[in-house]
């Protein structure tokens, strides 16, 4: 292929105005056996022009061979957004007793949108009560006392800290959990049941040393009292969002297992690497 330098100019700026999906979510009703996928829609590949959140419903076809088949296209999700304003970071939780499916995302203010109506219908069956844990992180000051550095606008002076907030009665109050005592930014978090049925929480968060903070909880996030040794999962570059979730293996006692995805590059966001225990 002969390129010329004025093509090489138009093909990258055709790249930059490429539409792009990122941040993509995934959440299982395994009442109806309906998966909705969710993600940002961005006009570019930057993260200052994500656009509108977006949506597609699947349908599990086959539980022997887990076959899920998509709808085609996507639903805009108009009402999630407020003028002049990026909605970004999309986190559906699904409250199992209530079933309500909430999304969570950042829209500064960030809000929280009930879609229980659009997307799941009234027909569901009960369920056991269950606390709902939705990971989050704050920013705090961590700078000098009399720091006047302008260097504080780049939150050079921050770090940020992971928490949970907590609702025992499917969300009609909630509340907020210790900060982990590690740095820890974009988490997420999987809950592990052991051979006697006890459970625990496991938290998985983004960092930038150059490997992932993790954390257990032995009282449903209230606090991660527990952290785990440091440099066993490296950090990509300045930090990406990971993904980490827990399964039960059908055997006798039940066992957890744990999935965690990630680039495995220690550079750039490339190599994607599945790690399982």
């Amino acid at each position: 292929l002969d390129v010329r330098p004025s093509d090489s100019c138009t093909l990258s700026y055709v790249c930059t105005l490429q539409v792009s999906y990122r941040i993509p979510a995934l959440v299982n009703l395994n009442d109806d056996q309906t998966f909705l996928a969710l993600a940002e829609k961005r006009k570019t590949l930057s993260d200052t022009n994500a656009e509108v959140l977006v949506m597609r419903r699947g349908t599990l076809k086959d539980a022997k061979t887990q076959d899920v088949e998509w709808v085609s296209g996507h639903q805009l999700l108009s009402s999630a957004c407020l003028p002049n304003h990026c909605s970004m970071n999309p986190c559906p939780v699904y409250e199992r007793e209530s079933k309500t499916l909430f999304l969570f995302f950042v829209c500064v203010p960030t809000r929280v949108l009930d879609l229980t109506a659009d997307v799941i219908g009234e027909q569901m069956k009960e369920w056991a009560h269950l606390r709902l844990i939705i990971p989050a992180y704050v920013y705090r000051y961590t700078g000098k006392p009399d720091c006047t550095s302008r260097c504080c606008l780049s939150f050079c002076c921050f770090t940020s800290f992971a928490l949970a907030f907590c609702s025992d009665d499917q969300r009609i109050t909630w509340k907020v959990g210790n900060q982990m005592d590690v740095e820890s930014c974009e988490c997420q978090m999987a809950e592990i049941i052991d051979e006697e049925g006890k459970s625990t929480l496991y938290c998985n968060a983004r960092t930038r040393l150059g490997y992932r903070s993790e954390a257990l909880s032995y009282n449903s996030g209230e606090d991660f009292g527990t952290v785990l040794s440091p440099n066993k999962l490296i950090e990509t570059g300045n930090g990406c969002l990971g993904s980490v979730l827990s399964f039960l293996e059908q055997s006798n006692p039940t066992k957890t297992w744990l999935l965690y995805s990630y680039p495995s590059n220690p550079k750039n966001r490339v190599d994607l690497g599945l790690y399982l225990n």
